[in-house]
């Protein structure tokens, strides 16, 4: 049996969590099936990361629901001793730009990479 080829594409771009959309890094989605986020050590009251999206680069970025009408967050585990990864929310690739934004104080300031599937 023949092996198939999959060839798949990623890209990698550098994020520091904010606590408000203006603040907060863009992240373009054009292109991308998934993502996930990797983030560093953060202090362990952290909760979630906001997700908000917009149809234009510079227009107004609202927050993501799922179809339920519950908050499309990223639920964190954080650890003061190592970082973690976590999975992009599906919902937010039918829309060409996003932002993480903090969900408290804990986690603001904090950097990571986000990294892309195509």
């Amino acid at each position: 049996m023949a092996e198939v080829d999959i060839v798949r594409r990623d890209k990698t771009v550098s994020i520091t969590l904010a606590s408000t959309t203006t603040d907060a890094t863009t992240i373009r989605l054009e292109d991308a099936a998934g993502a996930i986020v990797s983030l560093g050590t953060m202090h362990t009251s952290s909760v979630s990361l906001h997700v908000y999206g917009s149809d234009e680069e510079a227009g107004s970025y609202r927050r993501l629901y799922d179809s339920s009408g519950s908050p499309a967050n990223v639920t964190l585990s954080p650890s003061s001793t190592e970082g973690r990864i976590y999975a992009f929310p599906d919902a937010i690739f039918a829309l060409p730009y996003g932002k993480l934004v903090s969900g408290d104080a804990y986690s603001t300031g904090v950097s990571g990479t986000v990294t892309f599937k195509s």
